[in-house]
């Protein structure tokens, strides 16, 4: 079984809100909009000894209690029948509920049961003590209900409890679902059977020391790891468990009291010389029982070898160390099963949260690894679970892609109470809801677009600058290299930092394929501005590209619009060039560009008007004779609008 989604109340900066989850589920937003808090939420979720304080509940509210809700679905067919009783909608819920009592965290599970309201009042009377005759009362008068009259008359409380339940197993439909008495299977031996044999968890936190993974401590992964394949291998060696039971019997006959002349006399030598102080005292030995010899397991230093060169974990470099930690706590999860649990007939899934994989990567190994996870939550990759499920929360653009929209889950911290800290909201879109919206402002009159028909037309125009857009608190999509060189000049020369501001400015290389990366940053809330060319008068003009971005503005169509400038677009009757240049003055542009491609070594005009160092001194020399582009300034301070 896998996870639909996990809602968490009350934690952190999440004050109730729900995360649903894919195969593989990508976190995006600021530093503090509450990424890792949705991740630790998880992890204190299947930590049975997690740890958490005050500084835990949201604005430090003990009053009210933490919940960390986790939904599965796909539920196997033994799983179903485990928690048949909690299973709804072939979904089962499983709840985690901290409370701070007398300075003291408190939690417990509980799952959703079929319990009838109406005993509610005497479920929890029973559990009280001396309170038998307050129960018996509200019994008797349930009783008087000709639909409870079938309940048998008190006799002790676990018969009452035993009662009530069996009414609600015989009436689920006067019943409704409500969360148990904390007594859920849990993750171990509790109940009948628990959530461990269907569902693992791991968790790679930003900082994590590798070096004590690969320890020889009885906690560190590789250790635990090596300890099962160890006792795997040796319990199949019969000569072994020979050389331990001689050794044991041979051992206990040596060491045995009984055997010992000099201990049996011990006591009355000691009696004698204490006698001396105290006449009637004396000492009596009891001995105790013999341990068994323990015979010490194989232990090995771990050493990571690359490039020919071995070293210890602490000295390998930080991506390598990061990839050993995933490494080895994939295979420890694996052996765990093994060697636990034979009565699962199947491995559980592994649900693998990491915060920022990213980190001590560098762009080809962010790369590679955003493949191996990609492959890993499709169940493609040889040698470690059947099946993983991925939560990460990221900062780099290797582990996003708009084709993976349905992946993305963009966090944001808005003010919901007044005079309270901010909280934690998710915002996602689908790749269906895209299609759909693309089928309508490109005025199309073929079969409606899909998600199958969709991606392909993603690919064609997916790079790493794109996917900054997710990251952005204004994404700025404009045609070409020229467009986002002048765009940035004149904010400079404005005294505008884009960068600083989480402004991003990105090329879609062609009018034709700003569409879909448009309606997706705007699906997920990212306030976005669009700047293309009406390209009127050119031989390759296509007025239909006009038609959609006027549509996907929520503008009336035209083949080709005049020049303006407006709150969420800019649109140019020709192109942005030529605009630039008549409103300063084509012979002064001129004249300044060629002067900046000299002074700093650009000989090809192209190459010089894709340069936003270059466009900056044009434009701060032109503004200093006089002369502005005041479209392209106007641009700038709609842009920097949507940021405020």
């Amino acid at each position: 079984m896998i996870i639909e989604k996990i809602k968490v109340q009350n934690f952190r900066s999440i004050e109730d809100e729900t995360l649903n989850c894919d195969a593989l589920t990508a976190l995006v937003g600021k530093n503090g909009s509450g990424k890792s808090s949705f991740l630790r939420a998880l992890d204190i979720f299947y930590n049975q000894s997690a740890k958490i304080d005050a500084d835990d509940f949201y604005n430090r509210d003990t009053g009210r209690e933490i919940i960390v809700s986790v939904t599965y679905k796909e539920l196997s067919i033994e799983a179903k029948t485990l928690f048949e009783k909690y299973v709804q909608n072939d979904t089962l819920t499983v709840q985690k509920i901290f409370s701070l009592k007398d300075d003291k965290i408190i939690n417990n599970y509980h799952g959703a049961l079929l319990q009838n309201p109406e005993f509610k009042e005497l479920k929890k009377i029973t559990q009280q003590t001396g309170a038998i005759a307050v129960a018996k009362q509200i019994l008797a008068t349930l009783k008087l209900n000709p639909k409870y009259s079938s309940l048998p008359n008190w006799s002790s409380k676990d018969a009452t409890l035993d009662s009530l339940k069996k009414w609600e197993e015989d009436n689920p439909s006067d019943c409704a679902r409500e969360k148990d008495d904390g007594q859920f299977f849990g993750f171990k031996t509790v109940g009948a059977g628990y959530l461990g044999r269907f569902t693992k968890f791991l968790f790679i936190p930003a900082i994590r020391d590798a070096s004590q993974d690969a320890s020889d401590g009885q906690d560190s992964p590789i250790m635990q790891l090596i300890n099962l394949v160890v006792r795997c291998v040796l319990s199949n060696k019969p000569e072994l468990t020979q050389l331990k039971t001689e050794t044991q019997q041979q051992f206990k006959s040596i060491m045995n009291p009984l055997n010992l002349v000099e201990l049996n006399s011990l006591a009355d030598n000691l009696t004698s010389t204490l006698k001396i102080f105290v006449p009637d005292a004396s000492i009596e030995m009891e001995w105790q029982k013999i341990m068994d010899v323990i015979f010490p397991d194989p232990k090995a230093e771990t050493k990571l070898n690359q490039d020919g060169y071995s070293s210890p974990v602490s000295r390998a470099g930080h991506g390598l160390q990061r990839a050993f930690i995933i490494t080895a706590l994939q295979h420890l999860m694996l052996a765990q099963q093994k060697n636990t649990d034979t009565s699962c007939t199947c491995l559980p899934v592994l649900v693998l949260a990491i915060e920022e994989p990213e980190l001590y990567q560098h762009p080809n190994s962010q790369r590679h690894l955003a493949k191996i996870l990609i492959n890993l939550s499709r169940g493609t990759t040889p040698g470690v679970a059947e099946r993983t499920q991925i939560i990460y929360g990221t900062h780099s653009p290797h582990f996003v892609g708009i084709d993976r929209i349905n992946q993305i889950r963009l966090l944001r911290k808005l003010e919901v109470n007044p005079g309270l800290p901010k909280v934690t909201k998710i915002i996602e879109t689908k790749l269906q809801d895209v299609a759909n919206k693309l089928y309508s402002v490109t005025g199309a009159t073929c079969a409606p677009f899909t998600e199958q028909t969709l991606v392909p037309r993603l690919h064609s125009i997916m790079t790493p600058v794109l996917n900054e857009g997710f990251f952005a608190d204004v994404a700025v999509l404009v045609e070409g290299e020229d467009d986002v060189a002048s765009i940035l000049a004149c904010a400079t020369v404005l005294g505008y930092d884009f960068s600083s501001m989480g402004i991003s400015v990105i090329s879609c290389n062609g009018k034709s394929s700003i569409d879909r990366p448009a309606l997706i940053f705007k699906s997920l809330g990212i306030p976005t501005y669009i700047v293309w060319d009406g390209d009127k008068g050119s031989t390759d003009a296509k007025s239909s590209e006009n038609h959609t971005m006027l549509r996907l503005v929520d503008e009336s169509v035209e083949d080709f619009p005049q020049t303006q400038v407006k709150q969420n677009f800019a649109c140019f009757e020709i192109n942005l060039e030529t605009t630039i240049k008549n409103e300063i003055g084509s012979s002064e542009f001129d004249n300044l560009l060629e002067l900046s491609q000299s002074l700093f070594g650009f000989p090809r005009k192209n190459q010089a008007l894709k340069n936003p160092f270059i466009i900056s001194d044009v434009l701060s020399k032109a503004k200093a004779n006089g002369h502005i582009s005041a479209s392209l300034e106007e641009i700038v301070n709609q842009i920097v609008k949507l940021k405020k």
